[in-house]
């Protein structure tokens, strides 16, 4: 075979491979690669169409996790990783010392556990208070840098004479339940807002009764009583009364017990007090007696 042969015979198959490799790469290969680059495509025109609506959800998580933060920053309470009942009798003994004049027996009730937090529920019983320091106690524990919670709180009037200076106290017995939190989250333990609280103005005393249930009965030493008081003489200006045997001289506008001198009427021999029996307005008159005079 010659040279010419051969090497036309090598071209051919060279051809023949080339034409097979490109019939194959056309029709089965390319259009495999068109329908995925065509895909691709499609793919990226959507994403395109999406970004608005992704964008818009950057924007709106963007606006959330600056509204998280804002509040995490200005949190206003301090929620400790455990809570043991001496620390928190030690914080309630300094909301009495804010407070005033408040007492109660505490007893620890038990813990409710969460998933990442819990309560301890404490007792207050037997309590007494006036209202004012009553209020400033609980907006302490209300409103403080630790997290406390009333969980119930029954309150009840109550009057009592006092013996030495016969007037009438007034306060409030109260029970209350209180819860106080903690959480395992440590970050939680410390607040840069929290502050510590200014001393709270109580509101009007719902418990003051306008009239009282009980009144004294007896004056107090060196206080006259206008009830029992003699008029010897009547004066413009001045009268003289006997009062536990002693001769006194009282003017116009001068305090008795519960009450105060009003009216001095010389052309009657008489003199008017006006008293307040426990919101109950009294207006008793006291003349000469002259009958008593001439026996």
């Amino acid at each position: 075979m010659s040279y010419k042969i051969r090497n036309t015979i090598v071209l051919g198959v060279f051809f023949l491979l080339i034409c097979g490799g490109g019939f194959v790469y056309w029709n089965f290969i390319q259009p495999k690669q068109l329908d995925s680059a065509q895909n691709t495509i499609r793919d990226l025109e959507r994403q395109l169409q999406e970004l608005p609506a992704i964008l818009e959800q950057v924007k709106t998580l963007t606006i959330t996790y600056h509204d998280v933060r804002r509040k995490y920053d200005s949190r206003s309470k301090e929620i400790p990783e455990t809570d043991i009942t001496s620390q928190t009798y030690a914080y309630m003994s300094r909301g009495i010392d804010q407070a005033g004049d408040v007492k109660f027996n505490m007893e620890y009730m038990g813990s409710q556990e969460l998933a990442n937090w819990g309560y301890n529920s404490y007792s207050l019983r037997d309590g007494e208070a006036t209202f004012g320091s009553l209020y400033k106690f609980v907006y302490y524990l209300e409103n403080g840098k630790r997290l406390y919670k009333v969980n119930s709180l029954i309150l009840d009037q109550r009057e009592e004479i006092n013996s030495e200076t016969q007037e009438v106290r007034k306060w409030v017995a109260f029970t209350m339940e209180l819860h106080a939190y903690y959480t395992r989250i440590p970050e939680l333990s410390t607040s840069l807002a929290a502050k510590s609280l200014g001393v709270a103005r109580a509101p009007f005393d719902p418990f003051s009764p306008i009239i009282l249930t009980t009144i004294p009965t007896v004056a107090p030493a060196g206080v006259i009583d206008a009830s029992v008081v003699e008029v010897k003489a009547v004066l413009p200006g001045k009268a003289f009364i006997l009062y536990g045997g002693e001769l006194q001289v009282l003017h116009l506008g001068d305090r008795v017990w519960r009450g105060y001198l009003s009216k001095i009427i010389p052309q009657q021999s008489k003199v008017e007090f006006i008293l307040d029996e426990g919101g109950i307005i009294r207006k008793v008159e006291k003349a000469i007696n002259f009958e008593k005079s001439k026996r």
